[in-house]
């Protein structure tokens, strides 16, 4: 009977032992699957790559410029928002002012009656 064991087993101190001439060497080219090839084809697939990279960058930019307008249009409503609900602040104040605490004290009370009538119509059923 045969017993596996495993890396962390067989290396105590944690670290892969596995190295490139374990498993064989890397690619010469850095990228897999690529065999050698004469320098026009590697310059005509580095420049494609690179102008797959300019488009991706360019791409990334314009999102950023199209994320920047939107949190700036968002930013200019949050503040009208705030100016508004200051607004209605300030005039619930003044009616606050103008009335007393009267509005108050049947604002509470009829809560406190929604409270009660809860509570026996739930405690009844």
């Amino acid at each position: 009977m045969a017993t596996f064991t495993s890396n962390r087993q067989r290396n105590p101190g944690g670290f892969r032992s596995e190295t490139p001439e374990t498993y064989g060497s890397y690619p010469p080219s850095g990228f897999a699957g690529e065999e050698e090839d004469d320098p026009n084809s590697k310059d005509a697939r580095l420049k494609s790559r690179i102008s797959m990279l300019k488009e991706v960058s360019i791409s990334i930019g314009d999102e950023i410029r199209d994320q920047n307008q939107f949190l700036g249009t968002m930013g200019q409503d949050m503040e009208s928002m705030g100016d508004r609900l200051g607004a209605t602040i300030k005039r619930f104040h003044k009616m606050w002012v103008r009335q007393g605490c009267g509005p108050f004290f049947y604002l509470t009370l009829f809560a406190i009656g929604v409270v009660v009538f809860l509570y026996i119509y739930l405690k009844m059923r």
